[in-house]
């Protein structure tokens, strides 16, 4: 039965486990070719990457520190964001992010701004 890894990590992961590796998608709050920035991203794995997966101490870091979550149901990833951490340290500054460490917001070249 196939498994869900929701992420909202920057970058891409590629974790080293018994088997090799197994690739779990990132770049969540980046935007994308199309102008989208997604708040995270899933990656269908099996039961045996996750099982290997749970012995591997980085992947276990990003679980506990709330970057990725693995569950049984396709979800929108978007949903199962908002429960997740939002961001990590490597994440784009966002007008938000920034008025949420008290840092000037740098004005654009439109008018009226």
């Amino acid at each position: 039965m196939p498994l869900y890894a929701y992420c909202t990590l920057s970058n891409d992961q590629n974790y080293t486990v018994r088997d090799g590796k197994v690739f779990i998608a990132g770049q969540a709050n980046v935007m994308t070719k199309h102008m989208y920035t997604p708040r995270g991203r899933v990656t269908e794995i099996t039961d045996e990457q996750y099982k290997q997966l749970k012995e591997n101490h980085v992947f276990n870091l990003h679980c506990d520190n709330g970057y990725i979550a693995v569950e049984e149901r396709k979800e929108d990833p978007e949903k199962v964001a908002t429960n997740m951490e939002a961001s990590d340290q490597s994440a784009p500054d966002t007008p938000e992010s920034l008025e949420a460490e008290k840092l000037d917001i740098p004005k654009n070249n439109k008018k009226g701004k």
